[in-house]
């Protein structure tokens, strides 16, 4: 038997059908779950060990530990998530991660070509979303299974040829060469998951003994982390953070048993002992004990590595951390009234958010940081998540019998959300023309930059009146509103007027700033006139205020 015997394209194809199986079945689970598996996590992981027990069980729904990080990630870049909190997930991601290794040692890879027909059959005749996203979960998982039964069939006389025989007895006086095997194996394939079961697959045909194959396992949860590195590069700090503990949890996890690993296979030998298992099922068990008995040496040291992390890897701007557990859905049906106050000093939060991110936006224009536009990206994800939260509660409050007064306080606060909804979104719009034009390494004339700053300064000031208006209903603060509007409106006009100018004399070089700055003028412009929405929510709504400021504007403007 010769390496050139093996029949190397069925052992490809069978890890091609593995890896497709995986991800065919893990994107079939998050579709039929929809945004269930995010309100999950976001919902129940209060503590660390919540997060964990949530963090494994997201992690066997959709097979792919990476995918509950990327999930995480996203709730942490919101400020609805801790490191604290996003480091028990993580730690659960790497215990859920078992499930497959566990399936593979159950030998379910005979029943495999029963689920890839129910799947396709289930497809042909699906009807609707969720019978189609079904069938792919099904045969998604037959395909996973079949992948394995190719690879297993045709490793199995890989034991028979003298090259892998030579290389195994390498190994066994060298296993940091092993656990070196599986981390590159694993960076190569880009998952765990088939790394393993490769290995469980070798082991149970006799062509590795489990002192190779323990040091490959530790090896595949080092590569793992490669994934989580890739997806950190050029990401935000948030990302960086939990990509960083991913790689310490794994690297430590790794280093720690291959220090006591004559004693840990003795351990796995004594567990086959008492009850005789198939050598894929004492790999898997020994997969599970790595990561439960890691998770558990780290659990007592979260806050201690959350302040480690946080040092090293340090944010260069406010860290958002929002709570929004005072939106009580218990104190909508016992004191609505109170629940209104509750809703606006969240919409309030949230325009001082929108505040933040104009002054960012300002921050990006003037220095090009692409740091300081990561903070734009969380902000609006932010402002985003909280308009979904508190539009929600509102509409809970919207349910119960409300007076005239709280009626009106009910319209004002839900407009004034979509309002502040839509500065964010302008802030982006901003944040995006900054960029292309700076990608292309043009820039915007001294007197453009000039007029740019001022609008922004302006909105800044305009909005923060609004904000002050829409909490004391402060009439000064409306009229203050009113007149900068106008203000704004009359400095856009102008500055429109000037940039036309410097058009025809040919005073600005970029051709993208010539194209885009009217459009970047109007943006700003559009701030102002959602300020002024803003400031007057609760005027147009209450008539006892209406009529005082119908006379004092009135004297204002003469």
């Amino acid at each position: 038997m010769t390496l050139s015997d093996i029949n190397w394209p069925m052992i490809l194809a069978g890890l091609g059908l593995f890896l497709f199986g995986i991800e065919y079945m893990g994107e079939g689970l998050k579709s039929y779950a929809g945004d269930k598996l995010k309100n999950v996590i976001d919902k129940y992981t209060s503590h660390p060990l919540k997060g964990i027990l949530i963090g494994a069980f997201v992690t066997c729904l959709i097979q792919s530990s990476s995918g509950t990080t990327a999930l995480t990630i996203g709730l942490i870049r919101s400020g609805l998530m801790n490191l604290s909190q996003a480091i028990g997930i993580i730690m659960g991601a790497n215990i859920g991660t078992v499930i497959t290794s566990v399936l593979v040692g159950l030998k379910i890879s005979k029943y495999a070509v029963y689920f890839i027909i129910i799947g396709a059959f289930l497809a042909m005749f699906s009807k609707n979303k969720k019978s189609k996203y079904l069938s792919q979960i099904i045969f998604g998982f037959g395909c996973l299974f079949y992948g394995l039964d190719l690879m297993g069939n045709n490793l199995a006389v890989i034991a028979d040829v003298p090259e892998f025989t030579l290389i195994t007895h390498f190994l066994t006086r060298s296993p940091w060469l092993g656990l070196l095997g599986g981390a590159v194996l694993t960076c190569m394939i880009q998952s765990s998951a088939a790394t393993i079961a490769i290995i469980q697959q070798m082991y149970g045909a006799g062509a590795i003994g489990l002192n190779i194959a323990l040091p490959f396992l530790f090896g595949s949860n080092i590569g793992t982390t490669i994934t989580a590195i890739l997806a950190s590069i050029g990401g935000s700090i948030p990302a960086k953070r939990a990509a960083f503990f991913h790689v310490l949890f794994n690297v430590v996890g790794s280093i720690l048993f291959m220090i006591i690993i004559s004693p840990f296979t003795s351990l796995i030998n004594y567990i086959n002992s008492l009850n005789s298992i198939t050598p894929e099922l004492q790999l898997a068990i020994a997969h599970g004990i790595f990561n439960i008995v890691t998770t558990i040496v780290f659990f007592p040291f979260i806050k201690k590595i959350v302040v480690i992390i946080q040092k090293i890897i340090p944010n260069h701007h406010k860290e958002l951390e929002m709570d929004l557990s005072e939106l009580d859905p218990h104190v909508v049906q016992l004191f609505p009234s109170h629940a209104l106050a509750i809703a606006k000093n969240k919409i309030l939060e949230m325009g001082e958010l929108a505040v933040t991110m104009i002054q960012i936006v300002k921050v990006y224009f003037e220095e090009k940081n692409n740091t300081t536009k990561e903070g734009i990206e969380e902000i609006e994800n932010a402002i985003n998540l909280l308009d979904q939260k508190i539009t929600d509660y509102l509409l809970l409050i919207s349910h119960e019998q409300l007076n005239d007064h709280d009626s009106k306080d009910y319209f004002a606060n839900m407009k004034s959300i979509k309002d502040i909804e839509r500065i964010g979104d302008i802030c982006v719009n901003l944040s995006e023309f900054f960029e292309a034009i700076y990608d292309q390494k043009e820039d915007f004339s001294p007197e453009a930059k000039q007029d740019l700053i001022t609008m922004m300064d302006m909105d800044i000031d305009t909005l923060q009146h609004a904000l002050v208006a829409f909490d004391k209903h402060d009439i000064d603060d409306v009229v203050y509103v009113d007149d900068h509007e106008s203000q704004i409106d009359y400095f856009n006009k102008k500055a429109k007027e000037r940039h036309i100018k410097r058009v025809s004399k040919r005073l600005e070089n970029s051709d993208l700033v010539k194209s885009t700055y009217v459009d970047i003028l109007s943006n700003l412009e559009r701030i102002s006139d959602h300020c002024t929405n803003i400031a007057e929510a609760y005027l147009l709504e209450n008539d006892i205020f209406k009529p005082d400021y119908e006379e004092i504007y009135s004297i204002e403007k003469q």
